[in-house]
């Protein structure tokens, strides 16, 4: 019997969420502890104002030589900054920044003013939408949704949450 392609990725999203030992109760602090653990380096938040996120988007995950920092949109709920937090990790979970696109450049005036407490200077690469290809980010965007669906507390809620599960039948 052959796999299809959206078989072997669906399954590869799910065996990393499984990997990953999403907290219970669900706790988006342990998680990006749990993330920053297996990196093997700390990983910062920054909640930004959402005009000063890069190219306008509302989150951006900043590299830098001993740790991380993922920049999100300041004034969202609390539920999509949790969602912007976790497409980042997504994107740190599939090692997206071993095969990031395009200028990897960062603007230090827009960010000393978006994040006066991150160093321009520090920054090694700034990934934003425009480092990855569009099969990167919907694979980080549907890891970021099976994560965000564990919320409710069920282990097993990124396989029976009727939403999760149709974005995963469609991947």
């Amino acid at each position: 019997m052959r796999i299809s392609r959206q078989s072997r990725s669906s399954n590869h999203l799910r065996r990393i969420v499984a990997e990953m030992g999403i907290p219970v109760p669900w706790n988006r602090d342990q998680l990006v502890a749990g993330v920053a653990a297996r990196r093997g380096r700390p990983i910062h938040l920054v909640s930004v104002s959402h005009s000063l996120v890069q190219g306008g988007h509302s989150g951006l995950w900043l590299a830098r030589a001993e740790d991380d920092v993922i920049l999100y949109a300041a004034g969202t709920s609390d539920v999509h900054a949790t969602h912007i937090i976790c497409h980042e990790l997504a994107h740190m979970e599939l090692g997206h920044d071993r095969t990031a696109l395009g200028d990897r450049s960062v603007d230090a005036t827009a960010l000393s003013k978006a994040a006066p407490s991150v160093d321009p200077s520090s920054v090694v690469t700034a990934l934003g939408r425009s480092n990855y290809s569009s099969a990167q980010e919907y694979e980080a965007e549907l890891l970021a949704t099976l994560l965000m669906a564990r919320r409710g507390g069920n282990t097993s809620a990124a396989t029976t949450d009727p939403r999760a599960s149709r974005i995963l039948g469609s991947f």
